[in-house]
């Protein structure tokens, strides 16, 4: 059955009904079978930075894990008037703005309790280990390994970017990592052409020559310096991607058909009244650019921070839902509107959203401290929507209070790298270093 701007706007409940004012430019369309995958598919990565507090995002309707909830939640605790009802005991938080309307039309797959064995509560080192996703870490991250294998090294350097300034472990590779564009004309260059060692602009022949020459005439290191011809092939990257960028290095103008976070006119805001942020809503936007533009990027990388509620939680977490919500509702209806060679946008990305870790069932003075068992997502017209693994039973915590994952992080990634990205189950396996569960969302 056809799901229309009028449903999703319908959908949207008493939680979300301010969005409703969000563009006349959506339109009628048809969904893809689910479980039909595109034949150029898109993944988009989000990560939700800073270990997000899942069961005050979804929590539990009923059962026996709601009186548990109740009495550790005794003042951050979301009431049963502020869900819309998932189904099998689980709720969804109205001020996550649209996603209760997307999961009504099928097109979300909820990862409960996602996570790992012995899992490590710092940010930083939890961070690695999801960026890594292998039995036996070795510094590259998934996306990285599965960039040097899919990616030919002397084809089109666009195939994997993040619209973040920095380049984490997940997107790098062992001889292939992804490029960092932060604007239509913005780029992020390694450390050694920042400091100008090459000149400026950047000379082509310098790059296609080697490094280690550019930089023995600068300084007077010695040519043989650790790093140089990896700094060369960097180099030459970066170079290339500014010159595919479009033209002149810059992509072409284009105007959102629907509003996002932070634009003028956005109906939802902050608990206060004041206006959303638009971090995330500008990283996707970018991203709808580019795919409007035609590049052929694969995979995107973009991130929203501002997770880590140790306190003000019953504040700060609504706004960052809000936030979150209506950036990813906002793409999904804007990417409706673009027509590539390849079929409709909307028909071609897939959006996955994650945390590092989720927080601990007991609140602590105003906000909740590191846990573990979170929650992943994955948002686009050929997803299975429902819910994935079993919600963390929260009268079984482990010895530190923290909930038992249900789902292996990998299995999620082995999912993405076989169904969506065209992996076969013996390749997924080898990147990931052994072989996981496959979920059944696509």
């Amino acid at each position: 059955m056809p799901f229309t701007r009028r449903q999703f706007l319908q959908g949207l409940g008493a939680g979300g009904v301010a969005l409703a004012g969000l563009s006349a430019c959506g339109r009628a369309r048809p969904l893809r079978a689910p479980g039909s995958i595109p034949s150029q598919p898109i993944l988009v990565v989000v990560n939700v930075d800073g270990g997000n507090d899942w069961i005050n995002m979804m929590p539990p309707s009923g059962g026996a894990n709601r009186p548990i909830y109740d009495a550790r939640r005794a003042t951050l605790g979301i009431p049963l008037q502020g869900l819309d009802d998932l189904g099998g005991g689980v709720g969804l938080n109205k001020d996550f703005a649209g996603m209760a309307a997307l999961h009504q039309a099928g097109l979300v797959a909820w990862i409960l309790g996602i996570g790992m064995n012995n899992p490590n509560l710092s940010h930083f080192v939890s961070i690695d280990l999801w960026g890594q996703g292998a039995a036996t870490p070795d510094g590259t991250g998934w996306l990285g390994r599965f960039a040097d294998r899919a990616f030919d090294a002397s084809g089109d350097v666009l195939r994997g970017l993040t619209v973040t300034a920095d380049l984490p472990v997940m997107l790098r590779g062992a001889a292939r990592s992804f490029v960092a564009i932060t604007s239509a004309t913005g780029y992020v260059y390694p450390s050694y052409l920042r400091a100008n060692l090459v000149g400026a602009p950047y000379d082509a022949t310098l790059l296609e020559n080697g490094f280690a020459a550019a930089v023995t005439t600068a300084t007077a290191d010695p040519v043989s310096e650790p790093g140089y011809d990896a700094a060369a092939a960097t180099g030459k990257l970066f170079l290339d991607a500014q010159n595919r960028f479009g033209s002149g290095g810059s992509l072409p103008p284009r105007t959102p058909s629907v509003l996002y976070p932070g634009d003028a006119g956005y109906p939802v805001t902050r608990l206060s009244g004041a206006p959303l942020t638009g971090a995330l809503a500008g990283q996707l936007k970018l991203i709808a650019q580019m795919i409007a533009a035609d590049l052929p990027t694969e995979i995107f990388f973009c991130r929203l921070s501002g997770w880590d509620t140790h306190s003000n939680q019953a504040v700060d977490h609504p706004n960052l839902m809000r936030a979150l919500g209506g950036s990813l509702s906002a793409f999904h209806e804007d990417l409706a509107s673009i027509e590539t060679p390849s079929g409709n946008a909307q028909d071609r990305v897939m959006v996955l959203a994650y945390s590092e870790f989720g927080r601990r069932v007991q609140e602590n003075k105003g906000g909740t401290d590191h846990g573990t068992a979170g929650l992943a997502f994955c948002l686009g017209n050929s997803v299975r929507g429902g819910l994935y693994g079993a919600y963390p039973d929260l009268g079984d915590l482990d010895r530190n209070g923290n909930m038992k994952y249900t789902n292996d992080f990998r299995g999620l990634y082995a999912t993405v790298l076989d169904r969506w990205l065209g992996q076969s189950a013996t390749i997924t396996d080898a990147l990931l270093g052994t072989s996981y569960p496959r979920l059944g969302f696509l």
